[in-house]
C-alpha cells in the first residue's frame, strides 16, 4: 500500500510543480509517481490557475528577450559577412577557401530565418496580445 503525503510534502510537491511545471521532475524528485503530482495538482485549483499564469508569464517573457535580441544578431550577422568578404579579397596559404563557403552558406541559412521570424513577428504579437487577454481572465476569475 502506497503511503500517504503529510500536508507538509504536499505542499513541497506542489511548490516544486509549479516552479519546474514538469510533473515528471517532481515525481523523480520526491520519489512518487507523475500522477500522483497531476493529482495534486488537479485537486487544487488555486495551484492549477498560478501555474497556468506561471507559463503565461514565462512564454510571453521569452518571446520579448527574443524580440530584444533580434537587432544584435543582425548586427553580428553583417559583421561575419564583412570579414569573410574582407578575408576573400586577401586570399592567403592560410585560408581554407571550403571554410569560408561553409560559413557564408550558413549566415546565409540564418538571414533567411531572420526574415522567417519577421514574418513571424505578427503572429507573435497576435499570441502576445492573447497571452495578456488570459492574464486578465486569470486575474479575474
Amino acid at each position: 500500500m502506497a503511503k500517504r503525503l503529510t500536508d507538509k510534502e504536499q505542499k513541497e510537491i506542489i511548490a516544486h510543480y509549479t516552479e519546474t511545471q514538469n510533473y515528471r521532475e517532481t515525481a523523480r524528485m520526491f520519489n512518487i509517481s507523475p500522477n500522483t503530482v497531476k493529482g495534486l495538482i488537479n485537486k487544487n485549483k488555486e495551484v492549477a490557475q498560478i501555474c497556468t499564469q506561471k507559463n503565461i508569464e514565462n512564454t510571453k517573457s521569452v518571446l520579448q528577450a527574443m524580440e530584444e535580441k533580434k537587432q544584435d544578431k543582425i548586427d553580428l550577422l553583417g559583421k561575419m559577412l564583412n570579414a569573410m568578404h574582407s578575408k576573400l579579397d586577401n586570399l592567403d596559404m592560410f585560408t581554407n577557401i571550403k571554410d569560408l563557403a561553409t560559413a557564408y552558406g550558413i549566415i546565409l541559412d540564418k538571414e533567411i530565418k531572420i526574415k522567417e521570424l519577421d514574418n513571424k513577428n505578427k503572429d507573435n504579437q497576435d499570441v502576445l496580445d492573447r497571452l495578456d487577454k488570459l492574464l486578465e481572465e486569470q486575474k479575474n476569475a
